[in-house]
């Protein structure tokens, strides 16, 4: 991304200091989802003290993404996002890099269907993360947690959750990224932990050095009386 785009996509109003983590409620085949437990459980000490961390737990319910997603999004505006889900496949952590504008006629957990083709109509097909998902992958390699980026979260509910964040994020000057995970007999909760909380202090760190490049271009804000 060009210094003038990032500089024209990070001006815009986000609550700067509310970083939002999510994870997902049971649905069929997952009795206990570690997404959710993972969101709840990350340290407040993995942030800076001047920033806010919200947590939620969504229903793996296609009527509560959508509405909770519009809720926290609005409310409380965040600056970052970051996503949990559990993979049933997946035996290493998967960071993200892009969510489709497609829907999985697939029921949730209510047995209920989507209604519908597309995440959001009208919009484009694909909406990837401005998060440095490859460098974010590296680093929890060196810290011995199985990792790896990639290319498709599905279009089941964490891609609908995924793209509704990053639509967001592009029309507000936000970042998010979308974090699969296995279940916890593939990786212990320890380390699912370890891993959490490396992504969010790398993730802060990044867009600490977009706002300063953000900075650098467009030089310091000046108040007018």
């Amino acid at each position: 991304m060009a210094a003038a785009e990032l500089s024209q996509r990070h001006g815009k109003s986000v609550g700067k200091a509310a970083r939002l983590l999510t994870g997902f409620g049971p649905f069929p085949g997952v009795a206990e989802n570690p997404s959710g437990w993972l969101a709840e459980t990350v340290a407040s000490a993995a942030t800076p003290d001047d920033c806010t961390l919200y947590r939620a737990v969504f229903p793996t319910e296609w009527g509560a993404v959508a509405s909770r997603a519009a809720y926290f999004h609005q409310s409380i505006r965040p600056r970052l996002m970051i996503h949990f889900g559990v993979q049933l496949e997946a035996t290493e952590i998967h960071l993200e890099c892009r969510a489709h504008n497609e829907v999985d006629h697939r029921p949730d957990a209510c047995g209920a269907h989507p209604g519908r083709h597309d995440v959001i109509s009208g919009c484009d097909g694909t909406l990837e993360t401005y998060l440095p998902v490859d460098a974010l992958a590296a680093r929890l390699q060196d810290e011995q947690v199985p990792a790896r980026t990639s290319q498709s979260c599905g279009r089941y509910l964490c891609n609908d959750l995924y793209y509704r964040s990053l639509h967001w994020a592009e029309q507000n000057g936000a970042d998010a990224l979308f974090v699969h995970v296995p279940q916890t007999h593939l990786l212990s909760r320890r380390t699912l932990l370890l891993a959490a909380e490396a992504i969010l202090r790398e993730a802060l760190h990044a867009i600490q050095l977009q706002s300063k490049l953000s900075t650098d271009i467009d030089g310091p804000a000046v108040e007018s009386s």
